[in-house]
């Protein structure tokens, strides 16, 4: 017979047990899941009256979950206990308090029976508090009650159970949103312009998180919230409605420094939602469903940064999806707040790095910024108050102070160009000689017709025939005059140099008898020795050149040695490579066998002394004053 109970009773557990797993396990929710749980404790203990359970939330403090029966006017009566219970940690008996109020109102009431008490019992998992039962029962069935206390504990690895389940929860949607920061994170960090960063961010988000339409928008320098990017389009009109309608929802969010939403998820009468209504009403859902605007505002430190716009159908704005955004925000407020102080030069890269410069040059631990810091001081101070030498740079040829062009004497071939440019010539030395030949047969000709008329005059004389004698003497005058000629010719044919020198131009060795004309410049000679150098000063310089002043010039092929030379003239301007440059010519000071003419170099011509913040900013201050002249009124 004990046998047999025995086996009836395991019978009874197990189907028991059984039915307690389908029906928690039906549950289609966390709440529902508490209500069965209760209904189920309330069944185990006598005569309850109300029953309250008690589990922890997302911040792991204890708050009401299910109630029994599921609507209870006034939960007071049970707080006393419950407090009692979770301070002590261990089953805590109350009788059940009078009411607070003593008015008609409560003499209407009905007054509970004396006998009752409020029972409180904690729920332990692995000597952790997770919850705690708190119900109402008579007076005498404390042993009775204690048993089922007891007996209730195999229900707190029900609610451990779940509360795993929601730390697990808790965990995977921790990483998920760990996991999305860092794909935001390498996203990022492959654009160097913060505009072309947050097309892709909004592309991602859109993406990823999900959203009709993802609109991110930055905080410009005069603290005008500007739209720059949206999803699901590569270009936008930021001057439409549209786009104005979600700059005003991100401005609206980010003075107030809030998430805003619409509908709205919060009971904050003191949010201002106007403008997240405006842009719902203006973008609906899919199938003309109601849309929901989510803005949230990017954020880093006390600095705002910009906003993010989320359009999506409005029941998906919930808190959860806002806590998850701003999540989002508060990865994204940092990364592109440095990409848009490296994208502005004097609102954002220059500030920066002086705060971190000043902020070294404060630092105790590191003296070698405070001494860098005053050696520049120094060197600064230097540059704008100490003067030193102010040199007129300009381009420098060099010229022989004497130069003789030698031209062609006739039309006619060249015949022989011994020599060319560059070299030196000595007095009486060839240099080129023309075809002669129609010169000899001419000479030739006029002297065959000069023998001629000598005999017709010898002949006129012998005859006493004077008028004859005038005629032919006059003949015989004119052709000695051009062979007077011709001989003359013959000797200018030889192209010799009047003096010792140097060839500055002229190469007929490659143009053996090729035609030239009277006149044409066969080769320029200049001498040896009196050089000029003629510098080529810019117009903006030259009003700091005077006739007197010395200088110094360095030439290509001497680079080694300055030579020193002393302004004589300045000369007229012409326009060269787009410049307007004045020719002025200076006297060298002892000329170096090495120097040929037409070396060219660069020379200085020392104007005086200025600072040297005066010398580097010159033509910039210039320029600035030309130009003021030419466009203001």
């Amino acid at each position: 017979m004990g046998l047999a109970a025995s086996s009836t009773s395991t019978t009874a557990s197990g189907a028991a047990n059984e039915a307690t797993h389908r029906m928690l396990g039906d549950a289609s929710d966390a709440r529902a899941f508490l209500r069965q749980w209760l209904a189920l404790a309330v069944a185990r203990l006598p005569q309850v009256d109300g029953a309250l359970l008690l589990v922890e939330d997302e911040a792991g403090v204890l708050v009401p979950g299910a109630m029994w029966p599921e609507q209870i006017a006034d939960v007071s009566p049970y707080a006393q206990a419950a407090q009692a219970c979770v301070d002590s940690r261990r089953d805590v008996v109350l009788p059940l308090p009078p009411p607070e109020d003593a008015g008609p109102a409560a003499v209407k009431r009905v007054m509970p029976p004396k006998d009752q008490v409020v029972v409180a019992s904690p729920l332990f998992s692995a000597q952790r508090l997770i919850g705690a039962l708190v119900f109402m029962t008579r007076r005498g069935g404390e042993v009775d009650v204690a048993r089922a206390v007891t007996d209730l504990q195999w229900g707190a690895g029900w609610l451990d159970a779940l509360s795993r389940s929601r730390g697990r929860e808790a965990e995977q949607a921790a990483l998920q949103r760990a996991r999305a920061g860092l794909d935001l994170v390498a996203l990022i960090a492959q654009y160097d312009q913060v505009d072309d960063a947050c097309l892709a961010v909004a592309a991602e988000l859109a993406r990823a998180v999900g959203g009709l339409r993802v609109a991110i928008g930055l905080v410009a320098p005069g603290g005008r919230l500007r739209l720059v990017a949206l999803s699901h389009a590569a270009w936008f009109d930021r001057k439409s409605q549209q786009a104005a309608a979600i700059e005003r929802a991100m401005a609206e969010a980010v003075e107030q420094r809030c998430s805003l939403s619409w509908p709205p998820v919060h009971g904050d009468p003191q949010r201002v939602d106007r403008a997240q209504h405006d842009v719902a009403a203006a973008m609906p859902g899919p199938d003309d469903a109601p849309g929901g605007v989510l803005t949230v505002p990017i954020v880093a430190g006390a600095r705002a940064v910009g906003a993010v716009v989320w359009h999506l159908p409005a029941a998906q704005v919930t808190p959860a999806f806002m806590a998850q955004i701003e999540g989002i925000a508060v990865v994204l407020a940092p990364l592109l707040a440095r990409l848009q102080d490296a994208s502005r030069w004097f609102s954002g890269a220059v500030p920066a790095q002086l705060r971190q410069g000043w902020s070294a040059l404060r630092d105790p631990r590191r003296p070698a910024f405070a001494v860098g810091g005053a050696l520049l001081l120094a060197a600064l101070a230097a540059v704008a108050l100490v003067p030193t030498a102010y040199r007129v740079p300009a381009r420098a040829v060099l010229e022989g102070e004497v130069q003789r062009v030698m031209a062609a004497p006739f039309e006619g071939f060249v015949a022989e160009a011994p020599v060319r440019a560059g070299q030196r010539v000595a007095r009486g030395e060839l240099l080129a000689r023309l075809d002669d030949r129609d010169l000899a047969i001419e000479q030739a000709r006029l002297r065959a017709e000069l023998a001629q008329q000598e005999q017709k005059l010898a002949e006129a004389m012998a005859a006493h025939n004077r008028a004859e004698s005038a005629v032919v003497s006059a003949q015989v005058g004119e052709t000695l005059a051009k062979l007077e000629q011709v001989t003359q010719r013959m000797q200018r044919t030889r192209v010799e140099a009047p003096f010792d020198g140097v060839l500055v131009a002229g190469d007929w060795s490659q143009a053996i008898g090729s035609p030239i004309e009277q006149g044409k410049m066969l080769f320029t000679l200049a001498p040896l020795t009196g050089y000029r150098v003629v510098l080529k000063v810019d117009e903006r310089d030259v009003r700091d050149v005077v006739p007197g002043q010395h200088g110094a010039l360095v030439l290509s092929g001497m680079a080694a040695e300055r030579l020193p030379f002393v302004v004589r003239q300045i000369s007229v301007a012409t326009a060269e490579e787009g410049a307007n440059l004045f020719r002025v010519e200076a006297d060298l000071v002892g000329t170096p066998e090495r120097l040929r003419p037409g070396m060219e170099g660069v020379g200085k011509i020392e104007a005086g002394e200025r600072t040297l913040l005066w010398i580097a900013t010159r033509r910039l201050v210039d320029w600035i004053r030309v130009t003021l002249w030419r466009y203001l009124p």
